[in-house]
């Protein structure tokens, strides 16, 4: 686990104590803030951004107020949250903000002084540990119940959920110690390779990157059979860097649906015997707010503070990940899917270094509170979007550092009482191969084609990015495609056309459904 990097304390003006740097926003003099009149930014700042971020200070502030209890040799009076924030003025959303940030900063200078100022030792986030190993195989009392010491783990934030323990939820841990991934890099080479020449046999091409106008044109028919997509035109698909064109193939919101069959299982070992049933795969883009020089969506979800440094705006980002989720949610309805294959949406490489453009996130327990936010946010979306009748299959590593953090992140989650009766329906599978495992089920469904759906992470610019090159060693949407030549060819023919995706998929002679339908947003630009 990484070391905690604080947060850059906040300067205050010499005259007032005004913050004129830091996480502040106001001061006596609007000179200290940037601003013409006094108050700055609060003069014209929107009143359903300030509760936002009240809000969001207020979750900061107690989930540090929890950890110093623990701390402490003589525990204080439990803090209680802010109330009324909705019915706040703007002045008071103001002063409170002010008190929150007071709060916070108090509360950071005990923490450091609790272990011996060495602000290098602060405490970090520990995985919670079972010295009676029968327990992962011991179910609980009763479903959704939680034992007196997993009850401590949920409410002590510097502590990470493990597969140690059931915490109420039901496990598929056949895969517990088993990594997923081919043997080598070659391994993976060499697979690549192969599903390359098969997209370029069954596309009728004499090699992978010809033209997609040389292709054998019943052949490309025959992708587009098996393609759907959903195109966004809510007003928020509109916003920003939200729409396609330009560099953008995808819309921010827009997913896209491809019938598939894998080829590969989870040790990159082709399935024996032919015939498999298909499943589908839901091309969706989260929201990029981390990719270290790449962060395309950071821009749209943040503001610039007094002293010019951005800072993200959490509900703005985790509205919009919810906007993304929630149309998987309409396409699982929309194709009556039965069985929806997920994963730590969005929390990879697209969250990873977001503490580059917000110090905030520098500290490694403000990462993992965003990402348990996030989860929590995405788990909620989907509990509310899909029918009862669906099984979700949460498809979690427990390996050290960021897959541990995101599989903590969503067994919190699914531990809120709001979604308890979901989590109930829902299975967590340990090591879970997202591919494999969506094989796995189809095959149990028999020749019944929609019912099983898995959700991929995609890359608005090419479905697939760079799925045949040798880089993204790691990343869920190229081994994907390494590992199915019908997806791999899906998106090759989609990612060719030079068309906007909604013209494409009509060229192609897919399905397109619109989400949000508004006269006034106009017609989609072709993709370059």
């Amino acid at each position: 686990v990484a070391p905690q990097i604080p947060s850059a304390p906040s300067r205050r003006h010499a005259v007032c104590g005004g913050r004129i740097a830091g996480r502040g926003m106001g001061c006596c003099n609007a000179a200290h803030a940037g601003g013409g009149s006094a108050g700055g930014a609060t003069d014209t700042a929107d009143a359903e951004e300030l509760r936002g971020r009240v809000n969001e200070l207020d979750a900061r502030v107690q989930m540090k107020e929890e950890i110093l209890q623990k701390l402490r040799t003589t525990p204080s009076q439990p803090r209680k949250p802010v109330e009324g924030i909705q019915a706040m003025s703007r002045r008071e959303l103001q002063d409170t903000l002010e008190r929150l940030e007071e709060e916070l900063d108090d509360r950071e200078a005990e923490e450091a002084a609790l272990h011996g100022g060495d602000r290098q030792n602060l405490p970090v986030l520990q995985r919670a540990t079972s010295f009676t190993p029968a327990l992962v195989a011991a179910a609980p009392a009763e479903a959704g119940e939680l034992t007196e010491e997993e009850r401590g783990h949920l409410e002590d934030p510097s502590v990470l959920l493990s597969n140690d323990f059931v915490y109420g939820l039901t496990w598929e841990r056949r895969w517990r110690g088993k990594p997923m991934g081919p043997e080598s890099e070659s391994k993976r080479a060499r697979c690549r390779e192969n599903t390359m020449r098969k997209v370029a046999a069954e596309l009728g091409l004499r090699r992978f990157g010809d033209p997609i106008v040389s292709a054998d044109a019943d052949k490309v028919q025959e992708v587009g059979n098996r393609l759907h997509a959903w195109i966004d035109r809510t007003p928020e698909a509109e916003q920003g860097a939200a729409p396609p064109g330009a560099e953008f193939l995808l819309g921010r919101y827009d997913v896209v649906v491809a019938q598939v069959v894998a080829d590969m299982n989870r040790d990159w070992e082709f399935y024996k015997g032919r015939n498999r049933p298909t499943f589908l795969v839901a091309h969706a883009a989260a929201i990029n707010i981390g990719e270290l020089g790449r962060a395309s969506d950071f821009e749209d979800f943040s503001r610039k503070d007094e002293d010019g440094s951005p800072s993200l705006l959490v509900e703005s980002y985790l509205e919009a990940m919810g906007h993304v989720v929630g149309n998987v949610a309409e396409v699982v309805r929309s194709l009556s899917v039965k069985e929806l294959v997920f994963f730590p949406f969005g929390m990879g490489a697209f969250v990873r270094h977001v503490g580059r453009s917000d110090p905030r996130f520098d500290s490694q327990l403000e990462m993992q509170w965003l990402r348990r936010q996030l989860a929590r946010q995405l788990v909620q979306v989907i509990a509310r979007g899909v029918d009862p009748t669906v099984t979700v299959h949460f498809c979690l590593s427990f390996a050290d550092g960021e897959p541990s953090w995101n599989a903590d992140a969503f067994l919190r989650a699914l531990l809120q009482e709001d979604v308890k009766e979901f989590a109930l329906r829902s299975i967590v599978h340990e090591e879970g191969d997202c591919l494999d495992l969506a094989q796995e089920l189809a095959g149990r469904r028999g020749n019944r084609q929609n019912d099983v759906l898995m959700l991929n992470g995609a890359n608005r610019h090419l479905l697939g990015n760079h799925w045949f090159q040798g880089g993204a060693k790691m990343a869920i949407d190229e081994n994907l495609h390494r590992r199915c030549w019908r997806m791999a060819r899906t998106s090759y023919c989609v990612n060719n056309y030079g068309k906007s995706l909604e013209e494409t998929v009509r060229c192609l002679r897919g399905s397109v459904h619109v989400i949000g339908e508004n006269p006034a947003v106009p017609a989609p630009r072709s993709h370059s």
